[in-house]
């Protein structure tokens, strides 16, 4: 399994749990990517599967 799909489960079951609750703001691309030590465009691929996915959505800022 790819870092990006390990994250983007991660998050997916912290929403199933309810531990994230719809309008609750994920890590900034940036903060997590420091947080995990992964690549940003892997915090951005598990946001984007996320997404596709229907469990999150972009708002503009």
């Amino acid at each position: 399994m790819r870092l990006y799909e390990q994250y983007a489960d991660e998050i997916a079951a912290l929403i199933g749990s309810g531990q994230l609750a719809p309008g609750d703001r994920l890590p900034s691309v940036r903060e997590a990517r420091a947080r995990r030590g992964v690549s940003a465009s892997t915090v951005f691929q598990a946001y984007q599967r996320l997404e596709r996915e229907g469990l999150i959505h972009a708002r503009p800022q």
